[in-house]
């Protein structure tokens, strides 16, 4: 069945009267409506942040699982904690052993005449070698 078929089957059916039952239910119904036009179905207020994520809440959680996933890689990518060598270390003696040798060698490579001098151990100074300096100044 095509539309002009259907066209001309509508045109000849009879329309029927609405039953004056509805015509009062359906009248009413207009006037309540008409009544209250600024209802709303939730009268209860939004809470703040439901109102900050309200224009797309899909992209805000997909952002915060990102997030999430950076700052787990981040903390599963992290380099253990290395110790720090104090000062207090005195050196091994195989390592000025080596240390001495190292030099012997370099030295038979250059061509100079080796020195052997003894390693001095790294360890604090005396305090006395600290400079104090003071400023007076007169006011004219």
């Amino acid at each position: 069945m095509n539309t002009d078929e259907f066209e001309k089957r509508l045109q000849r059916q009879s329309l029927r009267p609405i039953p004056r039952e509805w015509r009062g239910e359906i009248l009413g119904g207009a006037r309540r409506a008409n009544a209250h036009p600024f209802s709303t179905p939730n009268p209860q207020p939004t809470p703040w942040w439901r109102e900050l994520l309200w224009p797309c809440p899909e992209a805000w959680a997909g952002l915060a699982a990102a997030w999430g996933m950076i700052f787990l890689l981040n903390l599963a990518s992290r380099d253990p904690v290395k110790v720090a060598k104090t000062s207090k270390d005195v050196p091994a003696p195989e390592l000025l052993m080596a240390l001495g040798e190292h030099r012997r060698l370099l030295a038979e490579l250059i061509g100079t005449p080796s020195v052997d001098e003894p390693v001095k151990p790294s360890g604090p100074r005396p305090r006395s070698e600290i400079w104090h300096a003071t400023l007076s100044v007169r006011f004219a």
